[in-house]
């Protein structure tokens, strides 16, 4: 992740207090975020995600990436300081470099998530549960072409977690 601060060392720097909101769910601000330093918890509709801490951290990079609106709210939870990106979905298109290292980050991702579905569906195989769907999951992810899907859960019948 160090990379990824050198890459942004000519990004201006934005000091967050602990407490403070950085990126709010569902509202464009058009900004990527690499962390310097510090903490942020990610929170969707209301349920802590990650924390993040790791120096050269992005934050904002699928909202960047999808010229989207967060899918999360990111608050600071300690006091930190993050390079800032305006204007992130035209450096996501501009920045080859930038753009690498999110696809890389993004690409891990992927393969954890995909890690952890196979997991589960070998878990469930046989249960005749909601889990047992787990390669119609997979399939979809595979098969998912540029375009063909919004951010978020399509269920309307679900549970509020």
């Amino acid at each position: 992740m160090n990379d990824v601060l050198a890459i942004c060392s000519h990004l201006r720097e934005v000091r967050v207090a602990k407490g403070e909101t950085l990126i709010e769910e569902g509202v464009r601000a058009d900004r990527l975020y690499m962390l310097k330093y510090g903490a942020f918890e990610v929170v969707r509709d209301g349920v802590r995600v990650v924390l993040i801490k790791e120096p050269g951290a992005f934050l904002g990079e699928i909202s960047a990436v999808l010229a989207s609106v967060p899918t999360a709210s990111v608050v600071a939870t300690q006091d930190s300081a993050v390079h800032v990106a305006d204007d992130a979905s035209a450096a996501v298109r501009t920045q080859p470099e930038l753009t690498y290292a999110i696809a890389r980050l993004l690409a891990r991702r992927l393969a954890a998530v995909t890690a952890y579905l196979v997991d589960i569906k070998r878990q469930h195989a046989d249960s005749n549960t909601q889990l047992a769907l787990m390669d119609q999951v997979l399939g979809n992810l595979m098969a998912m072409h540029p375009g063909a899907a919004e951010p978020g859960s399509e269920r309307k019948d679900g549970p509020d977690h």
